[in-house]
């Protein structure tokens, strides 16, 4: 089966870089702009990893983190920033931007390995 992630940056270029790349690595890539397209996207289908920026415009990553969270999805996150150091949360992990497109390669697919052990991180919208 192949997995999905959803790529969230209000810089096009970027977006298309990203889903490039992950579909290259034999993921299903799409993007969407923001974290309120975001939440829309992942009411019609739940990746299975999700990568966003942080700052953006009407919803930022961690406030659209927290609506998925409050929502019950427990997907993955990815949230790349220039602000934030690397950190490890549960569910969420932090790439400093500019990020190295192999570090979020790994990054990612260390995630979809961790969805093999923990199915119910995938729960959909109520």
């Amino acid at each position: 089966m192949k997995r999905t992630v959803l790529v969230v940056d209000d810089d096009p270029s970027i977006a298309a870089l990203l889903c490039a790349l992950l579909q290259d690595e034999g993921y299903d890539a799409h993007g969407v702009g923001d974290g309120e397209d975001a939440l829309m996207a992942v009411a019609e289908a739940l990746p299975d990893v999700i990568v966003a920026d942080v700052m953006m415009p009407r919803l930022g990553g961690l406030e659209m983190t927290q609506a998925l969270r409050d929502r019950g999805v427990g997907a993955p996150v990815v949230l790349m920033s220039a602000v934030y150091a690397d950190v490890d949360l549960p569910g969420i992990r932090f790439v400093p931007k500019p990020f190295d497109l192999d570090e979020l390669v790994t990054v990612v697919n260390h995630l979809v390995e961790q969805l093999d052990d923990r199915p119910e991180l995938l729960t959909p919208l109520s």
